[in-house]
């Protein structure tokens, strides 16, 4: 898998990772989050335009970078998010996702991914709603 990284400029800074190639492992998506998120980064969009398929490897790495990123967001608490995923009141602010292919989409909605995450079809308004 490649990633390419870039920044764009919503409302806030947002570190734009877009992938290519199948999601089958952790690495080196991981370590890439961890970096960006070392160098500052807190608004994190994942192009997955180009990624076919997603395994569940892939998948704790998306999940990874859900922790990672709202990890000093202190109104993100565990709790808070828990509660807010079982009443459907609550999406990620910090991670979302952009385009991901009827295969990729199949697997973030089997894992339900989809009912805390963003998902846009549209760069500009993915940039927006951060």
């Amino acid at each position: 898998m490649e990633i390419d990284i870039s920044q764009d400029e919503g409302r806030v800074p947002v570190t734009v990772f877009r992938l290519k190639g199948d999601l089958a492992g952790e690495e080196p998506l991981q370590s890439q989050a961890q970096e960006a998120y070392a160098a500052g980064a807190r608004y994190l969009l994942l192009d997955l335009s180009k990624v076919p398929y997603i395994t569940s490897a892939g998948l704790r790495a998306i999940h990874f970078i859900f922790d990672l990123m709202r990890g000093d967001a202190p109104e993100e608490s565990d709790e808070v998010v828990r509660r807010g995923i079982a009443t459907g009141d609550y999406t990620s602010g910090h991670l979302k996702l952009l385009k991901p292919s009827k295969n990729a989409k199949k697997a973030l909605s089997l894992a339900g991914y989809d009912m805390f995450l963003e998902i846009h079809k549209n760069y500009g308004k993915a940039i927006a709603s951060f």
